[in-house]
């Protein structure tokens, strides 16, 4: 990012001095806009520190792939929620958010404003409005959801939750969410759409700054093309071999995430490496694509910048 971007369009958002106390920024848009080089320079002129939102960059398995910030991008700005779960954990946006407050608190004790980064939505929207407050679903029910899924298999799996939930099914199909839209079923007699539907907890309890990062849309894909052809010449690859020598559970997030489900299949030998490329940054511009929808739907930011 080029330090000649005007900060002072940045900082005129905030009255006065913004406070390591009482306030925080979030800095949110789609993936490899330069979110994260506007957050350092923000940071170094506010005395900042920088907190993850990207549902990727949490992975200490996916240092390349998921583009977290260098440890040279790192000197001297301090950086929290990345690169801290491990590939086999099924990470929650819940269970983020619970780390996200935990990190707040150490940000308070340095005396530093929190700058929170990312371009996941969920991420973004939970720490503006909270999340679902769903119960906690015993073990014996959620073995019984599996055992289910086991059973009858994924389409039938499917329509079950679709008596249940139609709406929830109809944009949530994968396996894991599918075990879980059962599990809270059988815990609470109701299905995720009611869940989903009523107040939200947990937001954050400080006055936020928010900022959205846009770009020309073909200079983003163009940009994910280039970063991600330099991830592999990194070594992404091996990041994701050492994923499927290890036998990971194609259900989980990490397993979906953008390059690791083709790079996978390549290992597999279902695919050829250019297929998996390809495929990698098609599916890439379909996420962009969808997070423009999101943003410019459920994120109103008290300034825009365009770079």
């Amino acid at each position: 990012m080029s330090s000649t971007l005007n900060f002072e369009q940045i900082l005129d958002i905030f009255p006065n001095k913004v406070s390591w106390e009482y306030d925080a920024i979030v800095i949110a848009g789609p993936t490899c806009v330069g979110k994260s080089a506007i957050a350092i320079e923000l940071a170094q002129k506010i005395d900042g520190v920088i907190l993850n939102a990207d549902s990727v960059q949490v992975y200490s398995d996916l240092k390349l792939l998921s583009a977290r910030p260098s440890e040279e991008d790192q000197q001297g700005i301090p950086h929290f929620l990345y690169g801290y779960v491990d590939a086999f954990t099924n990470y929650s946006v819940a269970d983020w958010l619970a780390d996200l407050k935990l990190t707040l608190n150490k940000a308070k004790q340095i005396k530093k404003v929190p700058i929170i980064v990312g371009g996941s939505g969920l991420y973004i929207n939970a720490v503006i409005n909270g999340i679902a407050k769903i119960p906690n679903i015993s073990e014996k029910n959620k073995k019984i959801s599996l055992n289910k899924y086991n059973e009858i298999g994924i389409e039938k799996f499917k329509q079950l939750n679709g008596q249940i939930d139609p709406d929830f099914v109809n944009v949530n199909y994968d396996k894991q969410r599918l075990i879980r839209a059962y599990s809270v079923f059988l815990e609470t007699k109701k299905n995720m759409t009611f869940w989903h539907n009523q107040p939200r907890e947990g937001k954050l309890e400080k006055k936020i700054f928010s900022l959205m990062v846009k770009s020309e849309r073909s200079a983003i894909y163009r940009n994910c093309d280039i970063r991600f052809d330099k991830m592999l010449a990194s070594g992404a690859l091996g990041e994701v071999e050492t994923l499927w020598k290890n036998k990971i559970d194609r259900s989980l997030p990490i397993s979906k995430s953008l390059g690791v489900k083709w790079l996978l299949q390549y290992l597999d030998s279902l695919i050829s490496y250019e297929d998996a490329v390809n495929l990698s940054k098609r599916d890439t511009r379909r996420y962009v694509k969808r997070q423009f929808t999101w943003f410019s739907h459920n994120y109103i930011p008290n300034k825009t910048l365009y770079i």
